[in-house]
């Protein structure tokens, strides 16, 4: 009959694999099946937890003895394995003549979990061979059973960790605001650890000190006057080396530093971007040894990724600074554009007007009005009228460069054959002087573009301008119109002096001039091209120019197609 039980009571410690996911309720319910299998009248369950052995759970008077024995006797009785049955002595915490006691390991895949020691009863039968290989069964069972309950609490404890990271993710990455994401952090952090207090210190670079910069359980005080070098303090050490440190016992700890001397244990991790350590995320608690090694994992992990969200934060805030440094640059640069095309308009009118009157009474002068001139005083006025013109002139470009830059553009679709002809037309009387020639080349049905057709004719102007004055006399302009994609392209070829290479790239900036002679011999200051490229960029097409040095100039533009109306369409 006795072995009848003693199978039941097996056969239900076999169920613990799945009943119990607790390994306190495994522990609790395998007492009770092993004083049912065995003739016990006490016993304790040692467990591991991390290199050390503790007592888990006792039961009967001898039991808060066994709880007593130091470890090293337990791995010492049973150093083959394998269940063991052990007499009273001096070297067991048990009194003299107390029964025999039979120890047993919780080995589970190789891994040792602990220890049970059974007490024999007084009254009963003496441990046999067959009760020890039925303790080392059992322990075998109960190995298994509490090993599948500390995998269940490890997966758990994982999808809590993800839940919470995800979670943590989630409110972090919802704000590029620096403090509301630390303040996020200590705050989840805080909550998830169950601890008194969570906190974040930040170097300063400029003053090399670290600050608390968010903290959670923390009373003002301790948050306004916290600040340490690097190297100082346990969150400095952090800063200094980049690895956790993790203090179970302040009090034990000579070199802590008490900011709070209610705080007992304290972890403390580093926060590190791109291999730099940025400051340190820290949890602490009023009991001593209240963190382990997965509280030192999870931190961790949760500090790289509040150390990406601290970055992305702080990269935000100094991206948000300089872009209000840049709006203000803008601000005050658009101010001074103003201040520029208001000061060169009015220079440009205030010129105007006595201009106007020098050039008037110049030509008075010339045309004999107030009595006859000398010789010498007419070629003296010519050239005074030939200075007016050139200052007049001088003044046009100013204003129409101005212009080009700051007035909207009047768009429409208009021909650009139809401008070409018209500035053609206008510049003929100074080409017929140096008897020079237009060709057109333009295609049939060529199509409109979406252009200010005042600002076009001054392209064509200062284009077609700038090939009679450098063509030789009896010379050929050729404008060219032509189909490309979705622009129209337009070329005014001379056969003038040509450009240097190395200045091909200069030519349209404002004032330049490839060289002094140029401007002796042709005259004009080096604003026509620079009006040119204005108005063709505003319009959103390109101007280019390629050439060769005694061979001629071509200059390129293409302007923006006009696009097609689309027809209405009715129904049926």
């Amino acid at each position: 009959m006795k072995g009848v039980e003693q199978l039941k009571a097996l056969s239900r410690l076999g169920q613990l694999v799945t009943a119990y996911p607790n390994p306190r309720e495994i522990i609790n319910r395998a007492s009770e099946l092993l004083q049912q299998m065995l003739p016990v009248e006490a016993g304790a369950f040692f467990l591991k937890t991390g290199k050390d052995l503790e007592p888990a759970f006792t039961w009967g008077y001898r039991g808060e003895l066994l709880s007593q024995i130091e470890g090293e006797k337990l791995y010492k009785a049973v150093s083959d394995g394998r269940a063991v049955v052990v007499t009273s002595d001096l070297e067991w915490p048990l009194e003299k003549g107390s029964p025999p006691a039979l120890i047993a390991p919780l080995i589970a895949k190789e891994d040792l979990l602990g220890f049970v020691i059974l007490v024999n009863r007084l009254d009963g039968e003496p441990f046999s061979r067959e009760d020890v290989l039925l303790m080392e069964s059992a322990a075998s069972t109960i190995a298994g059973a509490l090993e599948n309950a500390y995998l269940y609490k490890q997966t758990q404890i994982r999808l809590a960790e993800m839940a919470t990271l995800y979670a943590l993710s989630q409110q972090i990455n919802s704000s590029l605001d620096l403090s509301i994401v630390l303040d996020t952090i200590v705050s989840v952090i805080k909550h998830v650890m169950d601890c008194r207090g969570a906190c974040i210190f930040l170097l300063n670079e400029d003053t090399g000190w670290l600050e608390i910069k968010a903290a959670s359980g923390l009373t003002s005080r301790w948050r306004n006057e916290a600040k340490l070098r690097v190297g100082e303090g346990v969150s400095g050490q952090v800063v200094a080396t980049g690895r956790p440190i993790y203090i179970p016992d302040t009090y034990k700890d000579p070199n802590f530093i008490f900011f709070d001397r209610s705080v007992r244990s304290l972890l403390v991790v580093p926060l590190v971007v791109k291999d730099k350590v940025i400051g340190t995320l820290s949890i602490d608690d009023v009991k001593p040894n209240a963190f382990n090694a997965d509280d030192e994992r999870f931190l961790s992990i949760v500090a790289a990724q509040a150390a990406i969200a601290i970055e992305n934060a702080s990269l935000y805030e100094a991206l948000k600074e300089r872009a209000e440094i840049l709006k203000r640059a803008y601000e005050e640069l658009k101010e001074f554009s103003r201040m520029r095309s208001e000061f060169i308009q009015n220079v440009s009118h205030e010129l105007r007007t006595p201009l106007t009157f020098i050039k008037g009474y110049v030509e008075l002068l010339l045309e004999g009005a107030m009595g006859p001139l000398t010789k010498e005083q007419k070629e003296a006025l010519e050239v005074v009228s030939e200075k007016a013109d050139a200052i007049t002139r001088l003044v046009e470009d100013i204003i129409v460069l101005q212009r080009a830059e700051s007035e909207k553009l009047l768009l429409a679709p208009v021909s650009l054959e139809e401008i070409a002809r018209r500035a053609v037309q206008g510049a003929w009387v100074a080409a017929r002087k140096g008897g020079i020639e237009f060709k057109l080349e333009i295609p049939p049905n060529l199509p409109l573009v979406m252009g200010d057709k005042t600002r076009l004719m001054e392209v064509f102007d200062n284009l077609i301008s700038n090939a009679i004055k450098f063509s030789p006399d009896g010379g050929v302009i050729t404008i060219r119109l032509s189909d490309d994609d979705d622009f129209v392209r337009a070329e005014v070829e001379d056969m003038g002096i040509g450009i240097p290479e190395d200045k091909l790239d200069k030519i349209f900036e404002r004032f330049y001039q490839v060289d002094g002679s140029t401007t002796r011999r042709f005259g004009g200051v080096g604003l026509g091209l620079a009006i040119v490229k204005s108005i063709v960029e505003a319009h959103g097409g390109k101007v280019w120019v390629k050439s060769e040095l005694g061979k001629g100039s071509t200059f390129y533009f293409t302007i923006p197609k006009a696009q097609p109306l689309s027809k209405p369409t009715g129904e049926g």
